[in-house]
């Protein structure tokens, strides 16, 4: 019984010095880029509904 507790602490601590090393991190936000010609799809859009 003892073996299977000192494994397991053993493997969980293994496991966490590796995580930990890796040097994880949240990843960096996106970045917002401007949608260009927005008012121009928006005005073809009402066209061709105003045409329909």
């Amino acid at each position: 019984m003892k073996t299977k507790l000192y494994t397991l602490l053993i493997t969980i601590i293994s496991i966490t010095n590796t995580i930990i090393a890796q040097g994880i991190d949240f990843p960096d936000p996106p970045s917002q880029a401007p949608i260009g010609g927005l008012e121009l799809l928006i005005g073809a859009g009402g066209a061709m509904a105003w045409r329909n």
